[in-house]
């Protein structure tokens, strides 16, 4: 009894492991299935499908690199691709610019694109490249402008060279095109088809500004300034004495209101040139004189030209005051 109860528990047992390696047989299958899958979709990159961006399916905008203010006063931003109109986003009062600039950890990198109005959070990758560019270095941190220079050229002086090929025959003997060309252009000389360039008066680089302030302009309606009086014995860094004043005259000169007075300057005597100190109303009268050439005035007088001979009376003739004495007597 015994022996067939073991006999029948074997033959119950067996069954149920063959079951078990069958199932992991078809699991097996299942995963090489699976492997063969995913080498069939490596080995063909076509059957496997792209992720869509989201950025690409935006309508590009066309209008090109002109002023965005153009658009200002309308509803659409630009044209896409198909010529249609691509809408303004809408724009964010003041509050909500301030609400998310305190709460976006991203607000300092956001930037906004005026090409289709919408914000863009810059990369840390975008935002290194423009401070490379701001301090001046490379838009790239990858080059090094200073690194080691390779010397690949060799040092050494070789034996065989390059080209040991012989010297051609026309470095050696005139060329007949250039002959050719240089007859040609005499030839062009000699029948006048070609002129020699005649030298252009060169205004000097250095010349005197007042050389030529007599001439006359070309202008009719020029009126020259007038000229400033020459100075005088009395201007002299060390006038003769009759020229200085004495204390009454300079007491007088000072009472005497500015306008009043006949010249706005004391004559003073100096050992040397060296000793002169620097006229303290120097400004003042240049900015005096621009200010006179610039507000009077100016009027042009024609000179009255009088034969000098007109001056002289006319003498009646002495026939015509006869009778008078015409002999002395006694």
């Amino acid at each position: 009894m015994r022996d067939e109860n073991n006999s029948e528990q074997s033959s119950n047992d067996l069954p149920h492991d063959e079951d078990e390696n069958s199932s992991e047989l078809s699991d097996l299958t299942d995963n090489e299935d699976l492997d063969t899958d995913s080498d069939s979709n490596q080995d063909n990159p076509d059957d496997v499908v792209p992720e869509v961006d989201s950025s690409d399916e935006e309508p590009a905008n066309t209008v090109g690199n002109i002023p965005m203010n153009w658009y200002d006063d309308y509803p659409h931003i630009g044209y896409n691709l198909d010529g249609k109109k691509i809408n303004k986003p809408l724009k964010a009062d003041e509050l909500e610019n301030f609400l998310k600039k305190m709460d976006d950890p991203n607000f300092w990198r956001t930037v906004n694109d005026k090409t289709t109005g919408k914000d863009i959070v810059l990369t840390n990758e975008e935002i290194d490249l423009i401070q490379r560019v701001q301090d001046g270095k490379f838009p790239s941190g990858s080059s090094d402008p200073y690194e080691s220079y390779v010397d690949f050229f060799t040092h050494e002086q070789l034996t065989t060279p390059l080209s040991n090929k012989p010297e051609p025959k026309s470095r050696f003997i005139p060329s007949k095109w250039e002959h050719k060309r240089v007859m040609k252009i005499v030839r062009a000389i000699r029948n006048g088809w070609i002129k020699p360039r005649v030298e252009k008066d060169v205004k000097p680089q250095f010349y005197l500004l007042w050389d030529k302030e007599g001439q006359q302009k070309d202008h009719p309606m020029h009126i020259p300034a007038p000229k400033l009086k020459a100075p005088g014995h009395e201007e002299s860094y060390n006038p003769p004495p009759e020229y200085l004043p004495s204390e009454d005259e300079v007491r007088a000169w000072l009472n005497k209101d500015p306008e009043d007075r006949t010249t706005n300057f004391l004559p003073k005597a100096f050992q040397n040139l060296r000793s002169v100190p620097a006229y303290d109303k120097f400004f003042q009268e240049r900015f005096e004189r621009c200010l006179d050439l610039y507000l009077c005035p100016r009027q042009k007088r024609d000179r009255i030209q009088i034969d000098p001979d007109e001056l002289i009376p006319k003498l009646p003739k002495p026939a015509d005051l006869q009778p008078f004495p015409s002999s002395e007597r006694i």
